[in-house]
């Protein structure tokens, strides 16, 4: 698991950009919690059926979830967020003073300039490019997150063989030499559960 235990993407209303990158996201990491809110979500409503249709066309099946507002309780050491827009990032932070781990898709994708584009109210053209700037900057970040968990596990893996090697030290100085052997004695069985 990454680093981050939960990915929260946001957008204008929680219909359609935020559900198809938590979407995506969640296909290419299913063990990974991932959820989508709005920034202002005045009443819930259903996701936007041009954002589910042209997902679907590109077998990505969005749930059928309705709209929600980010919150306080959203933020975390283990979670990241991801807006949709620079203007969203600072609206966060300037809201919540719970707000960390905030950034923009594009910008934690590698590209701090590109923002995503608003289907709201156009065509299905202009939805199935959104989907495609979405999935493009999301198959990314999948990728950075699985990099980062892999480093995580070879370091703490390391961490690991190398306290138990440091504890085999101080245990060998303090195991008594017996026929010229060292014995352990008096160890019971290590207990994972």
């Amino acid at each position: 698991m990454s680093a981050y235990k939960k990915v929260i993407f946001v957008c204008s209303e929680n219909t359609s950009r935020s559900p198809m990158a938590a979407t995506i996201l969640a296909n290419l990491m299913p063990e990974l919690k991932v959820e989508s809110r709005g920034m202002v979500v005045l009443f819930s409503e259903p996701y936007n059926p041009k954002a589910v249709a042209v997902a679907a066309k590109h077998e990505v099946i969005i749930p059928n979830n309705s709209s929600e507002e980010i919150n306080a309780k959203d933020f975390g050491n283990d979670t990241l967020v991801l807006t949709m827009n620079s203007a969203m990032k600072q609206k966060i932070y300037d809201t919540f003073d719970e707000a960390i781990n905030v950034y923009t898709l594009s910008e934690y994708a590698g590209f701090p300039d590109k923002e995503i584009i608003n289907p709201y109210g156009k065509g299905m053209d202009e939805y199935n490019l959104c989907f495609e700037q979405i999935y493009e900057l999301v198959d990314i970040i999948a990728k950075d997150l699985i990099d980062k968990d892999s480093n995580s596990d070879e370091e703490e893996s390391v961490e690991e063989d190398s306290s138990l090697d440091d504890a085999n030290k101080d245990d060998t100085l303090k195991t008594p030499v017996v026929n010229g052997n060292n014995k352990r004695q008096g160890k019971g069985q290590i207990n994972n559960n």
